[in-house]
């Protein structure tokens, strides 16, 4: 079974995987991915495919002392600055800036 996700980008161009747990608290988070765009689809593939981030202990960039909860909240507590351009039920092409376009591989058109 898939676990449920979300790739947010910032208004500065970063882009964030959030992994959550089926009650929606969030178990599992990294950033970055703007400099790494393949990691990012090899990581959504790999949930795709049933891979569990805790479980398989996927490397996080967290700072220690905090939780990807505590991050989560954090990165989404402000009303603008922030979208979900992709999750489990597809990509938000009209919500994403350059460095979501570019993970994406999509164009000014699409």
């Amino acid at each position: 079974m898939t676990m449920r996700f979300q790739v947010i980008e910032d208004n500065g161009g970063g882009l964030y995987l959030v992994v959550f747990d089926d009650d929606d608290a969030c178990i599992w988070y990294a950033s970055g991915y703007e400099y790494s765009p393949a990691n990012l689809q090899e990581d959504i593939a790999a949930l795709k495919e049933g891979s569990h981030p805790v479980a398989d202990e996927w490397e996080s960039n967290i700072p220690d002392g905090c939780t990807p909860q505590q991050l989560y909240d954090k990165l989404t507590s402000y009303e603008y600055g922030w979208q979900i351009i992709a999750d489990n039920d597809g990509i938000y092409p009209g919500c994403m800036g350059a460095a979501g376009r570019a993970v994406f591989g999509l164009d000014d058109n699409d």
